[in-house]
């Protein structure tokens, strides 16, 4: 069981954050209107922010505790710093690209109360355009992952909050004695699937994961690894591989990976011979062919550690256990 403070307080909102001030601002000043200071608090975990952004925060929002790690320690091992000393009954998972509306937690905690066995809940992702992002998911397959059929997304009511496979972590709130019985976020997903891996160890746990459509969040989706995208597809496919080690069976594990590597090197050559064909004129093509590469020679090189997103925390720091 995770030692946490006895005094409890309703919801702990976990943010990770690394560079981007402005964003960070722009998250927590919605994040203000949905708070009751009197029963929540703010913690914000900095991946080594090379800007201003923890003074920033300092100065303008004295009240948010504040985890500084001077390096990038990844997103679950940094939201596990935050909800292992936190004091929430619940704890929310809340993207720094992320804006809640003022009646955010108090439809998160009606949720929690309303049914006794979610583990999470999450809300309705929307775009800044107001067009609604893909905010659930069904449970990874062997089909599915093979390419052989996916199960359709089913249609949820939009009054009330529905259960779900998965859901996209930017807004997911967590029950503290889910947390407890199933344990924190997985130290190996560095960023990606580790929100996944957590509704299936969860649900194995017999919890539930739900969907709340009331619950709207507007998502700048993909904002904090826009300029790093070569090294955030390396962490994809670091993730997914080690997703179908943590989910699937031993031989399953090493089918759904040598057909993933196996297409992705079918991918790149393709590409590249198209992009070849084109005397590289094409920049498109040219920024697809390098991020395959990439990919490619990761996984040439053995899959070194330190490939991906920048600046990782040495592998025996503390912060990353």
């Amino acid at each position: 069981m995770i030692a946490y403070k006895e005094t409890m307080v309703r919801f702990s909102v976990v943010i990770v954050h690394r560079d981007g001030a402005e964003l960070l601002l722009r998250a927590l000043a919605h994040l203000q209107a949905a708070l009751d200071p009197a029963r929540d608090e703010v913690w914000l975990v900095d991946n080594g922010s090379r800007d201003d952004s923890v003074a920033q925060v300092r100065a303008a929002y004295p009240q948010v505790r504040i985890i500084e790690n001077g390096c990038n320690n990844g997103f679950g091992r940094a939201c596990n710093q935050a909800i292992e000393q936190a004091r929430g009954e619940f704890v929310l998972l809340l993207n720094n690209d992320a804006h809640v509306q003022p009646d955010a937690l108090d439809r998160f905690e009606q949720d929690f109360h309303a049914l006794p066995q979610a583990g999470i809940v999450a809300g309705q992702l929307y775009g800044p355009d107001g067009a609604a992002q893909r905010s659930h998911g069904m449970l990874p397959t062997v089909r599915a992952e093979l390419g052989l059929g996916r199960q359709p997304l089913p249609k949820l009511a939009q009054d009330r909050a529905s259960e779900v496979e998965t859901v996209v972590g930017a807004c997911m709130a967590v029950r503290r004695a889910a947390i407890d019985q199933a344990g924190l976020l997985d130290p190996a997903f560095f960023f990606y699937f580790e929100e996944t891996e957590w509704c299936v160890r969860l649900r194995r746990h017999g919890w539930q994961v739900w969907l709340d459509p009331r619950i709207r969040v507007t998502h700048l989706k993909g904002a904090s690894t826009r300029t790093v995208r070569r090294g955030a597809q390396v962490e994809m496919l670091r993730s997914r591989l080690i997703f179908y080690r943590r989910v699937f069976t031993p031989p399953m594990a090493v089918l759904l990976s040598a057909w993933r590597i196996a297409r992705l090197l079918v991918n790149f050559l393709l590409n590249a011979a198209l992009l070849l064909l084109m005397a590289g004129l094409n920049r498109r093509l040219r920024n697809k062919v390098a991020v395959y590469g990439t990919q490619v020679l990761w996984l040439a090189l053995g899959c070194p550690r330190s490939w991906g997103l920048p600046d990782k925390c040495p592998e025996s720091d503390k912060r990353s256990r």
